[in-house]
């Protein structure tokens, strides 16, 4: 999902790059819920007709499902923010406050967008300036990509293909 804040006629503003949240995390546990409620109970049937050796691999089933669907939850939250002022170009990249922050002069700062191995994938966008190259957006899918691709075209003038 990229959101654009940009004032009108103005090309000092921002970016936010963040992946597409299908689910929200209270749908995640009812489905985790579900899936645990039908597995152990199936489980238990089994424990309880003598079939001892199951009701220990459906936990480590649900403890495994419930750890990926935590992660999943967790990479949701990737945020890059672009900002775009007058003689520099700031990537901030973290979860749920920045982790990392770059600096670009945006007079020197170079758009090169990467096409994708095959059609079904994404090209790749990037940002480089003295020698320093940055990868935006790693996780957003070709629709936005194309956006942010077509936005920075506009802000920074200068983009390469490689």
């Amino acid at each position: 999902m990229v959101t654009i804040d940009f004032p009108p006629g103005r090309t000092d503003g921002s970016l936010l790059l963040q992946p597409n949240n299908s689910m929200s995390w209270r749908q995640n546990l009812l489905l985790l819920g579900l899936i645990a409620t039908v597995s152990l109970t199936i489980a238990i049937g089994f424990y309880l007709a003598g079939a001892k050796a199951i009701l220990p691999f459906s936990i480590l089933e649900v403890i495994a499902l419930s750890a990926g669907i935590y992660y999943c939850a967790w990479q949701r939250q990737r945020k890059e923010l672009i900002t775009f002022q007058k003689h520099q170009v700031t990537i901030q990249k973290g979860f749920y406050k920045p982790l990392t922050t770059h600096h670009y002069h945006r007079l020197w700062c170079q758009l090169i967008i990467r096409e994708a191995s095959h059609p079904w994938k994404s090209p790749s966008v990037h940002l480089r300036s003295h020698g320093k190259e940055l990868e935006l957006g790693s996780f957003l899918n070709r629709q936005d990509k194309l956006i942010v691709i077509d936005r920075l075209k506009k802000l920074l003038g200068n983009a390469y293909m490689a």
